[in-house]
């Protein structure tokens, strides 16, 4: 036993030395519970099992590459801890996966050290977004909430904003294929800035965007590429090679949209006003000028000629405030005319028309595809969805004129 004693403090970070260096770097499995995003930016969380619980914090400079969730079974590594302050032992966090999902963390990982490797991360290489972009390609799935989501923001922002949309798969095996063929065809179009992405999903969902082709087409591509891919929280490949990364698709159509329809209106008023200022300013200056004279005669040719300049101002004033107020009313029209537009163009736009839109295993049906008793489709209208089952195929025969007839 210790002859002196010692304070809490002492006690409590010989004990944390003690758990440091006896125990160090540990790997644990359990269930999340408590887990809290604090406005600070660092993860409060704690780890359980059946008969135990330990805390954990994990450190805003820490990275994940999921949204954690209590209740959900992560494996977290770091380093075993005091909290002085409150006397409790707790788990540093330096990084967390779910349980499962290790061979997937395992080749993520491992497709990320090679590419950084390669030089795809680099921020050398990464190109600028433009400020005030003229036209934007978007390579996002036709029926998620994502493209509705940043078509309702540009349209909201700067409906003159060229869009050119192209409908890509953003899940299952054949979605990396063809999300690189959709960043190549948007690269050939001449735009300013392509967005890829889609909405948040587990990691598995999100997985085309962390293959190597997608990697490979937006790292050769000459346009910038913004990688708007789930929410906040997740991370994918596709993210560390584009050129910026947006925390969502909303987020990205905010990037390019810098300058809205409303600064351009104000920048023409305050252009109009101080236009005007100017003009009161250098008649207030001549008026004066010709007050200041005493000679009676060249007040009077003083007062002429402001006279004059007077008139030829006030047309002039008439002149810009009518020309202003046309290219106002002119930009008011095009911005309506666009949101008329783009309200037109919507992929879901004809359901309100009373169309129906048919759909096999996720894929909308053209009039090239082949139905077959027995097949199950899809009926998407405006209001509702419906499983349909197909019975019998009747074939429509065009009517033709019978020729003979006429003989």
């Amino acid at each position: 036993m210790m002859e002196q004693p010692v304070s809490v403090s002492e006690l409590t970070y010989a004990i944390k030395g003690l758990l440091e260096e006896g125990i160090g770097d540990v790997m644990v499995s359990g269930e999340l519970s408590n887990f809290k995003n604090h406005s600070s930016g660092h993860r409060y969380f704690t780890l359980k099992d059946a008969d135990a619980q330990i805390g954990g914090v994990m450190w805003r400079s820490r990275t994940l590459t999921f949204r954690p969730e209590d209740g959900m079974r992560v494996i977290v590594r770091g380093k075993l801890s005091v909290y002085p302050a409150q006397g409790k032992y707790q788990i540093d966090c330096s990084a967390m996966r779910p349980e499962g999902l290790g061979d997937l963390h395992m080749a993520f990982e491992k497709l990320k050290v090679a590419l950084r490797t390669k030089g795809y991360f680099d921020e050398g290489r990464k190109r600028p977004i433009p400020h005030r972009p003229g036209s934007v390609g978007i390579a996002t799935s036709a029926t998620g909430a994502a493209l509705q989501d940043m078509l309702s923001t540009i349209n909201t922002r700067f409906p003159l904003l060229d869009v050119l949309f192209r409908p890509t798969i953003v899940q299952g095996g054949a979605a990396a294929t063809d999300i690189a063929q959709a960043i190549r065809e948007l690269d050939r179009a001449g735009l300013d800035v392509i967005i890829i992405g889609r909405g948040g999903g587990s990691m598995e969902d999100l997985w085309c965007f962390n293959t190597e082709v997608v990697a490979d087409a937006i790292f050769h591509a000459s346009t910038p590429i913004i990688s708007a891919v789930g929410h906040e929280t997740d991370f994918t490949i596709s993210d560390f090679v584009a050129d910026r990364r947006a925390e969502t698709p909303t987020a990205a159509a905010v990037m390019v949209t810098p300058v809205t329809a409303a600064d351009v209106l104000l920048a023409i008023e305050n252009l109009r006003t101080i236009i005007a200022r100017n003009m009161i300013n250098s008649v207030l200056d001549l008026r004066e000028m010709a007050e200041s004279f005493y000679d009676g005669r060249a007040a009077r040719r003083i007062t002429e000629r402001l006279h004059m300049r007077q008139q030829f101002i006030d047309e002039l004033t008439t002149r810009y405030g009518r020309s202003i107020t046309s290219r106002i009313s002119l930009c008011r029209q095009q911005i309506d005319h666009t949101q008329t537009l783009f309200a037109s163009l919507h992929p879901l736009s004809p359901l309100k028309r009373g169309y129906a839109v048919v759909e096999r295993n996720g894929h909308v049906l053209t009039g090239k595809d082949v139905l077959a008793a027995g097949d199950r489709v899809t009926l998407r209208r405006q209001t509702e969805t419906s499983s349909i089952l197909i019975e019998d195929i009747q074939p429509i025969v065009t009517p033709t004129r019978d020729h003979d007839s006429h003989g």
